[in-house]
């Protein structure tokens, strides 16, 4: 029976104990694509939760730390995403599950309207947060390339228009979003353009370049990134607008960068190939929507009347 539940100060045993072993970091967040398996520090998360900083549930038997998640904001305070997420007594996921559970329960009550959580797409793991409430959202392909590809001076882009994207083309990207990605990635991960923004986590890309690529007057492909990494969105179809700037990022895309794209049918996979892609690993994005119940005050006054019978 699993019990997963917030860290106590009576847990701190079992936390050190933890740290002797090594346990591989299920979670895959954005910033981590790419490179080798993290291995979580739970002491030193336990602490940074009892300061008041990030979110974090275990569960432990006697002393012995059987699982361990933890928490982040996005770029709001109503989406989180599961940035740890470690089982240490492999038992068909029943250990994934609990924690994922505490975690939505945790959600709800601190107001949070969606739980965001990357796994590798072939991870048993991914089972065990469907059977938590967890559902796909998309699958996502990580890309990497060693050389410059043919297409990077060969595509044909004519009638594309190539800018870097300023804070006014929110919108624009936000209609790119909804026309390159199915609707019920869209309607796990945002509908609305508050939505959107909500689960937008750029952190990732600090410091990086993002382009728009115009054609009759729409955005119709988007890239994002660092010389190290990159999210190419585009817009079934647009494939001259996707190479154009793959083009364009050569200036800055490293040779041995690694670029995410959502599979499906707005996947560019030639143009990718075309500018010295091969695929790799795929993953997959969940998430779920909790509910909170909307409580409404209302204050009435009541006052005292008077009734006087007559007789008649």
């Amino acid at each position: 029976m699993t019990t997963p539940h917030a860290p106590r100060p009576g847990d701190l045993v079992a936390l050190v104990s933890f740290d002797g072993d090594v346990y591989a970091n299920q979670a895959v967040t954005r910033d981590r694509l790419g490179r080798p398996t993290t291995t979580p520090h739970p002491l030193a998360a336990a602490i940074e939760r009892w300061l008041g900083r990030r979110p974090m549930w275990i569960d432990v038997a006697g002393r012995q730390v059987r699982g361990i998640a933890t928490a982040r904001e996005l770029a709001s305070k109503d989406t989180w995403e599961i940035d740890t997420l470690v089982d240490a007594c492999p038992d068909g996921g029943e250990v994934i599950a609990g924690l994922l559970r505490q975690a939505t329960a945790a959600a709800s009550e601190a107001g949070v309207t969606r739980v965001l959580l990357r796994l590798a797409a072939d991870a048993p793991t991914v089972e065990a947060a469907r059977g938590a409430g967890f559902v796909p959202a998309l699958t996502e392909r990580l890309w990497t390339r060693s050389t410059r590809g043919a297409g990077a001076s060969n595509a044909t882009t004519a009638g594309v228009q190539v800018r870097e994207t300023e804070e006014a083309d929110a919108y624009f990207e936000f209609q790119l979003y909804s026309a390159a990605l199915p609707f019920e990635a869209r309607r796990a991960l945002g509908m609305t353009f508050e939505e959107w923004r909500a689960a937008e986590d750029r952190r990732w890309a600090k410091g990086g370049r993002a382009l728009l690529a115009f054609e009759d007057g729409r955005a119709r492909a988007s890239l994002r990134g660092t010389a190290a990494q990159a999210t190419l969105i585009a817009e079934p179809g647009h494939d001259a607008a996707a190479s154009a700037l793959l083009a364009r990022a050569e200036e800055w895309i490293r040779p041995r960068a690694a670029l995410l794209q959502p599979e499906g049918a707005a996947c560019p996979t030639g143009v990718l190939r075309d500018h010295g892609f091969e695929p790799g690993p795929t993953y997959a994005l969940l998430a779920l929507r909790t509910l909170r119940p909307i409580r409404e005050e209302r204050r009435e006054t009541l006052r005292a009347r008077t009734v006087v019978l007559r007789g008649g």
